[in-house]
């Protein structure tokens, strides 16, 4: 268990992250200076999301007076890039590989708080199975696969990238099939691909039935590296400042919520997102989650985990993180 002091899916892909935004940039939307809209990928595993739960919500001492909240689902990161690009959201969940491209893409977005981080050395690392008798067993055998992944352009297709690196291979080397997390376990017995990579909330499936563990992040990753993180539009910073700082004092306060209320959490999002209890209970702030002792922003983790991307080829080039990313909203409230 972590300390408690501090703290379906569709098909899309990169260039709807890139392309889209290009087109999106610049479309008007919530003039409703008093409500935010927040989107998330991943129920429970993304902590945003448990901001739709109105138990939780009770715990906001701001929603209500300041700002009134909505909470909205998309299936990738790179839909809700687009969602806010387009003026449609104000705020959402993205990862590392997503976050590069918002921010310096003609949307306008800044990071604001940190979700959480992969491959810490006590916590989860992304986890990528093939079925149990596979013959796909190590790294080196992924050369010509085809590998299940919720989409390119996110922080998931990152991983995978980092590992095809560090092995001598590269994306030609492989087929990448764009499903929901949820059907991954399926899409391998069924064989339509060969091996995948499997988020916190869905990886205790693979691994309490036997499938064979290929890599994780901790072994593509030399350490910890910021992965998730909130984003805000520019826009909804200018134009919705007092809600912004509103919501921020109010996700700090909830955050120490859910760390302390760990067991009525996991009960309250079992119910809200029909999910099986057993399911979030297996790895929600326990050593099979993430880390998420950190939620404010590491600016030089975050530069050079940038500065990776680029090296990758993922991005063509980095960029001051300090001009993309702020505390301001979180720091005086930890």
């Amino acid at each position: 268990m972590l300390p408690s002091n501090r703290r379906t899916f569709l098909k899309t892909g990169a260039a709807a992250a890139t392309a889209g935004l290009a087109g999106l940039a610049g479309c008007t939307g919530g003039s409703d200076t008093g409500t935010l809209r927040f989107n998330f990928v991943v129920p429970v595993e993304n902590l945003g999301s448990l901001l739709d739960i109105p138990d939780i919500q009770d715990q906001l001492d701001n929603l209500g007076d300041a700002y009134e909240l909505e909470v909205s689902r998309n299936s990738s990161t790179p839909d809700t890039v687009n969602a806010i690009a387009a003026g449609e959201a104000d705020m959402g969940l993205v990862t590392t590989e997503s976050y590069g491209g918002a921010v310096t893409g003609p949307g306008g977005m800044t990071a604001i708080a940190t979700d959480f981080w992969d491959a810490h050395p006590d916590h989860f690392g992304f986890e990528i199975y093939s079925l149990p008798d596979s013959d796909i067993t190590d790294p080196e055998d992924l050369e010509g696969a085809t590998l299940g992944v919720n989409a390119t352009g996110t922080g998931i297709h990152a991983v995978y990238v980092k590992m095809l690196d560090e092995i001598g291979l590269s994306e030609d080397d492989v087929d990448f099939q764009e499903q929901g997390f949820p059907t991954f376990v399926e899409g391998l017995q069924d064989g339509i691909f060969d091996a995948a990579i499997f988020p916190a909330l869905f990886a205790g499936e693979p691994r309490s039935q036997g499938f064979t563990e290929v890599f994780t992040s901790h072994d593509a990753f030399d350490g910890a590296y910021p992965f998730a993180f909130t984003i805000a539009s520019d826009r909804a910073l200018e134009n919705k400042s007092d809600a912004v700082e509103a919501w921020g004092e109010d996700y700090v306060s909830v955050v120490d919520y859910i760390f302390e209320n760990r067991d009525e959490v996991v009960s309250l999002a079992a119910d809200h997102f029909e999910l099986p209890e057993e399911m979030i209970d297996g790895f929600f702030l326990t050593e099979n989650d993430y880390y998420r002792d950190q939620i404010e922003i590491d600016m030089d983790a975050l530069q050079a985990t940038m500065d990776e991307l680029v090296d990758l080829g993922i991005h063509d080039e980095s960029f001051d993180v300090q001009e993309y990313a702020t505390n301001e909203y979180i720091e005086d409230h930890l």
